[in-house]
């Protein structure tokens, strides 16, 4: 990974850090020795490379399903859909490299086979994904970034909710947590706007006894701080 990234840095640029600490060497090897393993990444660079708009990946035939997670974190909401269903197939991008190390680890000692990661821009990665492809997307609590000129930074832009909406197979099958209002407000008016384009959406506030209520670090943070979860699909 860590050569593709100086070779080809700019399918990697992200706004924000990409490492909350300092990586151990452990990590690195880690890294270094099993991420391509368990990644598709060279063959989502080499794609495009050729800059063709029409040339897409292969997804895996053998899971009954798809699903893909962006920004999964520490990962356990990853893991934890991976291991519940052994018959679908669970791709988790993210940049944070602590997450990615964790999430190796984790598959390593649990051997988990329906785990594809990626630490591409989404947004490339997208690109080459097949449409109507892929079965539910979750976006778990993104980074709202509330200050007004950093929200040219949010992953819940037109562009990604198109990128999105052409990979689902059907409606209803993209989910996005957040516990910002004025986050949430702005994705809806997005959604408003561009209705023709995207239908319909869903919203509502989770609880303690929903399935997406408290899967995430950011999610428990909120939590205790008494911040109220809400839940977004369409």
């Amino acid at each position: 990974m860590f050569s593709s990234k100086n070779k080809y840095p700019k399918y990697y640029a992200y706004h924000g850090r990409k490492i909350s600490k300092k990586i151990s060497l452990s990590k690195k090897n880690l890294i270094n020795e099993y991420f391509n393993k368990y990644s598709f990444d060279e063959q989502i660079i080499q794609c495009l490379l050729k800059g063709d708009p029409n040339k897409k990946i292969d997804i895996s035939k053998k899971y009954i399903k798809t699903n893909i997670e962006i920004g999964f974190g520490n990962g356990d909401f990853l893991i934890q859909n991976a291991l519940s269903n052994p018959r679908e197939l669970f791709i988790g991008v993210e940049v944070y490299l602590n997450g990615i190390a964790k999430v190796l680890t984790k598959i390593l000692s649990l051997k988990i086979e329906n785990i594809i990661l990626s630490n591409l821009n989404c947004f490339y990665f997208l690109y080459v994904i097949p449409n109507n492809s892929v079965d539910k997307i979750f976006i778990i609590n993104p980074d709202p970034w509330t200050k007004k000129r950093h929200k040219k930074r949010r992953i819940m832009s037109y562009e990604m909710l198109k990128l999105l909406g052409n990979i689902v197979k059907s409606k209803h099958s993209i989910y996005m947590t957040t516990d910002s209002e004025l986050y949430l407000k702005d994705t809806i008016n997005i959604l408003k706007e561009h209705e023709v384009t995207f239908g319909e959406y869903r919203c509502n506030r989770l609880s303690k006894n929903d399935i997406f209520y408290g899967i995430s670090r950011y999610q428990l943070k909120a939590i205790k701080k008494k911040e109220k979860i809400y839940m977004l699909t369409f």
